[in-house]
């Protein structure tokens, strides 16, 4: 396998890690349990600043599709169309996300961000994290589910209909759990129920990824109450 272009500036570079949830599941929480990985930086939320991208590099490999498979004339509303270069874009649309939004230090060993606005991607949810998969180095999924009820009761959620975020959280679930089916070795399910009782419920992840477990730093972790 060719080096990553991503090692270029990150030399040390494992992977890129990502939790996929939606709100008030319990993710702030693993994102700090993640971190204990040596060399692990996750961003916070960009308001699913990737969704863009990945429209934009679709737009334009459909218009590289549709309209430059030959050279369009200066008269052409396409004209330049064949001169449209979409996985270059792809990669330098990205390279800049890393550049200027999650900026990670040059030592890094993993690097990502948590974001739960997947919603409305519909069935085109793992069609986003497939180009994330394609762009990113060894992208891995760390997926986050909780109870409903629990979700609902959160004050970020009070002026929603309690039906409503119950079938968003069922609907999400399933997705989550249709992607981990079909690519086990590129992401894992967890339960907030789970590791913020026991943070053993998290081994397999770091197995998975290879890395230490450092139970007491996690314990310590979950003895701290957010401010959010």
């Amino acid at each position: 396998m060719s080096e990553h272009r991503l090692n270029k500036q990150y030399p040390q570079l494992k992977r890129n890690l990502f939790i996929v949830t939606y709100g008030r599941s319990g993710s702030t929480l693993l994102q700090r349990l993640v971190q204990t990985i040596p060399g692990c930086m996750l961003r916070g939320e960009n308001f699913n600043a990737i969704e863009g991208i990945w429209q934009s590099a679709q737009r334009a490999r459909k218009t590289r599709a549709t309209w430059g498979k030959q050279a369009q004339p200066e008269l052409s509303p396409w004209y330049g169309a064949d001169e449209v270069r979409p996985l270059v874009y792809a990669q330098a649309l990205i390279d800049a996300m890393v550049a200027h939004v999650l900026r990670p230090p040059k030592d890094v060993r993993y690097f990502g961000f948590k974001e739960i606005r997947y919603i409305t991607l519909d069935d085109r949810f793992p069609e986003l994290l497939d180009f994330m998969r394609m762009h990113f180095k060894d992208a891995f999924f760390i997926f986050n589910t909780r109870n409903a009820e629990d979700v609902k009761e959160s004050a970020w959620w009070k002026n929603k209909d309690p039906d409503h975020i119950r079938q968003m959280v069922a609907t999400m679930d399933r997705r989550f759990a249709d992607y981990h089916a079909a690519n086990p070795d590129h992401s894992e399910l967890l339960s907030y129920e789970e590791f913020s009782k026991d943070p053993n419920a998290l081994r397999p992840l770091f197995e998975k990824l290879g890395e230490p477990f450092k139970e007491e730093q996690m314990t310590r972790i979950l003895s701290e109450k957010l401010k959010h």
